[in-house]
């Protein structure tokens, strides 16, 4: 496993299946100039999902491109390994995208483990059901 970004991408994986995109256009986020930022991966064409594992600052800036993706639902999983209290860092992600999104379409986890520390079936039950949840929130293709 290639480290935190490796984790979650499996984890991912193991969660959605083959409905999960891990590379490929549909992670773009177009912000008018310069190269797209990417965000780590989609499902089903609706949900766009960031795997986030740094400090709280930095985390908050990948909500921005949660925010800005086309995709209408939003997951974003917390790997606690560099903030220093990731329930707030939770708590504060939920409360920008409460900003921008409407709460049902939007699931912030904490996830127990890490690329130094897995924990795949706690972590990755965590996310299959915060996707089942989005999914039942309106259509998805």
């Amino acid at each position: 496993m290639a480290g935190h970004d490796g984790y979650g991408k499996h984890l991912l994986m193991q969660g959605a299946g083959n409905v999960a995109k891990l590379c490929g256009p549909s992670l773009e986020v177009d912000y008018g100039v310069g190269r797209p930022a990417r965000i780590d991966g989609t499902v089903g064409g609706t949900i766009a999902i960031e795997f986030e594992s740094r400090v709280s600052k930095q985390v908050r800036g990948a909500v921005l491109d949660l925010i800005c993706h086309p995709f209408p639902k939003k997951l974003l999983a917390l790997l606690p390994v560099h903030m220093s209290d990731p329930a707030t860092t939770a708590v504060q992600c939920r409360n920008i995208l409460r900003r921008f999104c409407p709460p049902e379409s939007f699931r912030v986890v904490v996830l127990k483990g890490s690329g130094e520390d897995p924990h795949d079936e706690h972590d990755a039950a965590l996310l299959a059901t915060a996707i089942a949840e989005l999914k039942a929130r309106g259509s998805l293709r």
